[in-house]
C-alpha cells in the first residue's frame, strides 16, 4: 500500500478490498485522494463538514478528502465493505446527534462509487448528499442537512433537527424527522411507497398532475393543505386529516406529523423522458 503525500501528489493510493483477505486499513490526516477496488458497500461515520456520495459507471471507488482538521479519518476495506469514519467516534455519540465542542471533528469528503454500492451514511452535524444511485441508501443524520437526488433504490432517512430535501426518488422511501423539515419531489409508481413522518418539522410533498398514488395525510396539531381536488379533508375529532386517490391509486403516499404542517403541492405536468424522477 502506498500513501499519498498530500493534495498535490498526483499518485492515488489504491486500497484493495478482496473477499476473505486480511483487513486492509489506512488513516487520512491531510487532504488526499484514494482509489479503492472491490467495494460493494459503503459505511461512513462523519461528525461535521460535508459528505457527498455520487454513483458512477466506474468499477472502483474514488475517495477525496479536500478538508480535514487535526482528527484523522480511518479507512478500512474488508470483504467488500468500505468503512470510513473519524477516530474514537462512538455509536452513542452518533445516536445522540452531538459531540462536545472539544471533541468536534470536521472534514469535507467526496465519494464517487459504483452505482450498485449500498450506502449506509451516518452523521452528527454534517451536510450529507447522495445522488445518482439505484442501490439501497440509508442516512442517519443528527443536526446536518440531507440532500437526496435521483435515487431509484429503497431509501431510508432518519434525522433529528436537520432538513431533508429529496428530488427525483422513484423507489420506496421512508423519512423520519423530529424537528427538521422534509421536502419531497417525486413521481410515485406502481408498487412504490412513500412514508414521511415528523414531530414538529414541516412536511412538503410535490407530486405531478399525473401521479398515480393513494394519499393519506394526518397531523395532530399541524395544518394540512392540498393543491389536488381529489385529496380532500376528512373530519376527525382532535386532528387534521386529508386523503384520496390520484390516478388509480397504485402507489402509496403517507405523511404524518404531531405539530408540523403538511403541504401537498401540484407540480404540474412532467416530461416522461426524464424517467420516474423529478416532479418539477
Amino acid at each position: 500500500m502506498r500513501r499519498s503525500t498530500g493534495r498535490d501528489d498526483p499518485r492515488p493510493v489504491t486500497l484493495h478490498g478482496q473477499r476473505r483477505s486480511r483487513m486492509k486499513q489506512t488513516k487520512i490526516s491531510r487532504p488526499q485522494r484514494l482509489t479503492l477496488e472491490g467495494v460493494t458497500a459503503i459505511r461512513s461515520f462523519v461528525v461535521r463538514g460535508r459528505l457527498q456520495v455520487i454513483g458512477t459507471d466506474d468499477s472502483f471507488v474514488t475517495l477525496e478528502v479536500s478538508e480535514i482538521d487535526q482528527h484523522p479519518l480511518r479507512v478500512r476495506c474488508e470483504d467488500g465493505l468500505l468503512f470510513l469514519g473519524h477516530q474514537a467516534t462512538t455509536w452513542q455519540q452518533l445516536l445522540k446527534g452531538r459531540l462536545s465542542k472539544r471533541h468536534a471533528r470536521r472534514s469535507v469528503v467526496s465519494l464517487a462509487v459504483p452505482r450498485h454500492c449500498k450506502l449506509d451514511l451516518w452523521s452528527v452535524a454534517a451536510e450529507v448528499v447522495a445522488c445518482d444511485s439505484p442501490a439501497a441508501v440509508q442516512v442517519h443524520n443528527g443536526e446536518g442537512g440531507t440532500t437526496l437526488n435521483h435515487l431509484s433504490g429503497p431509501v431510508e432517512v432518519e434525522t433529528s433537527s436537520g432538513h431533508v430535501d429529496a428530488i427525483g426518488l422513484s423507489g420506496d422511501v421512508e423519512i423520519r424527522s423530529v424537528s427538521g423539515a422534509i421536502a419531497l419531489s417525486a413521481t410515485p409508481r406502481r408498487t412504490r411507497n412513500v412514508k414521511l413522518s415528523s414531530v414538529s418539522g414541516d412536511i412538503s410533498i410535490c407530486l405531478p398532475q399525473s401521479a398515480d398514488a393513494r394519499v393519506h395525510l394526518e397531523s395532530l396539531n399541524g395544518r394540512i393543505s392540498s393543491q389536488f381536488s381529489t385529496i380532500g379533508p376528512v373530519k376527525m375529532p382532535g386532528q387534521s386529516r386529508a386523503k384520496g386517490d390520484l390516478g388509480h391509486g397504485s402507489a402509496s403516499v403517507w405523511a404524518n406529523s404531531v405539530s408540523g404542517r403538511i403541504a401537498l403541492l401540484n407540480g404540474g405536468s412532467t416530461d416522461d423522458a426524464e424517467g420516474p424522477g423529478s416532479a418539477r
